[in-house]
């Protein structure tokens, strides 16, 4: 019960050992909750059972790989895997239909060692298909070496097909530096309420339907006969790009229609025609260009399908809300860096059940989770900091903050 929750509901280890200390409490239960140490080991135990288990070998894997930048130079490398017959391709994938395969962290993961992993990759399951990766160049490179065909990420495909159509597009660098003047003047006045939503830098052209929608927001908000005169006058510059967010909001809307339907159902020659049939829209300008890029990924990787693979999977969501998850514990202590609690990332994807539990606890060691963190893992950064300050000297500058 303990490890159901923690694994699928983001709480810490130790709110969710106190947690337990209530309901026992309160219900007049007759266990003793484990502290917070216990849980977090046994997370580990799961992970490290789910990691290492013997998979099935055949030669229809799909693996899904990404490195992941933690604090500092380490990068954590993490490939998923999962049989082509048991992908049900009329939903999203769940982490519990994948298997983890991979979980290593290095300073520096070039193509060369990428291939070294995806070779023992290839021996643990039998035969790889293809990999489904963004278009990292040492993640591409490793592949090509190791002779595993590349699907590329259809989320990162268009993000970067944004990229090349808006990144020098002037009309859009003009509306979104008079949104972000508009952030800055009204964020702490009375309308700060209309500010329009702060775009990150690095993912601006993946989350580009936010900016979108604010400007669609603005016009009809403008529209309205019952607006204030504050309101209406902070808003009016939005007029002067009325034709280029309708134009924006209409190639978000056919984004939002392709994606749904190629991560859902895959790439196959009906999804194909469907997309195809969704961008008959797109007849000018900037429509025209990203109908022009999309068409051109149909067509390289519909390639792929034959008699035996009949659907692609053309999606990493998997693996980038898996980072995500892992991220938002690892941000509760940044500096600790990359430690043996990502094999919590390999826990994500266990079916619990009485029979896995006890396998992994009664059958995984502490030692055995250390010997694991030497073979796979660099050196944290808290061990790193430890040697440099002493514990000591961390210990006293704690007690005098306490003071």
């Amino acid at each position: 019960m303990i490890l159901i929750a923690k694994i699928t509901v983001e709480s810490s280890y130790r709110s969710l050992s106190k947690v337990f200390v209530t309901v026992n409490l309160y219900l007049n239960l007759e266990f003793t909750a484990p502290s917070f140490s216990t849980v977090k080991l046994w997370v580990k135990k799961i992970g490290y059972y789910q990691l290492e288990s013997v998979k099935e070998k055949a030669s229809d894997w799909i693996i899904i790989t990404d490195e992941s930048i933690g604090i500092g130079q380490e990068k954590l490398l993490v490939v998923l895997g999962i049989r082509q017959c048991n992908i049900d391709f009329t939903r999203p994938l769940k982490l519990q239909d994948m298997e983890p395969i991979t979980i290593k962290s290095s300073e520096k993961w070039t193509g060369e060692d990428i291939t070294k992993e995806l070779e023992i990759v290839k021996t643990k399951l039998g035969g790889v298909k293809y990999a489904v990766t963004d278009a990292g160049s040492n993640l591409k490179k490793g592949l090509k070496i190791a002779g595993i065909a590349h699907i590329y990420d259809i989320t990162h495909a268009i993000a970067i097909y944004l990229e090349r159509i808006y990144a020098h597009d002037a009309d859009y660098k003009d509306f979104t530096h008079q949104a972000g003047l508009m952030r800055s003047r009204l964020c702490c006045g009375k309308n700060a309420h209309l500010i329009p939503p702060n775009q990150r830098s690095k993912s601006r052209f993946l989350n580009i339907d936010t900016i979108s929608k604010w400007g669609m927001e603005a016009l009809a908000a403008l529209e309205k006969q019952n607006l204030s005169l504050s309101d209406a006058e902070a808003l009016k510059w939005v007029k002067k790009y009325k034709p280029f967010i309708k134009e924006m909001d209409s190639l978000v809307s056919i984004i939002e229609k392709i994606s749904v339907l190629l991560k859902n159902e895959g790439l196959n020659y009906k999804t194909k025609a469907k997309c195809i049939s969704s961008l008959k829209k797109c007849k000018q300008n900037r429509l025209a260009r990203f109908k022009e890029y999309m068409i051109n990924y149909l067509e390289v990787y519909v390639k792929n399908i034959n008699s035996k693979t009949k659907n692609i999977l053309c999606t990493s969501d998997i693996i980038e809300s898996t980072f995500g998850r892992y991220k938002n514990v690892l941000s509760k202590n940044a500096m600790s860096g990359i430690t043996d609690l990502s094999l919590m990332i390999a826990a994500f994807t266990a079916n619990l059940t009485i029979e896995t539990v006890n396998a992994a606890i009664d059958g995984c060691t502490v030692k055995t989770i250390e010997n694991w963190k030497k073979d796979n893992l660099c050196s944290s950064l808290l061990s790193k900091r430890k040697e440099v300050f002493g514990i000591e000297r961390g210990e006293l500058n704690f007690q005098k903050m306490a003071i």
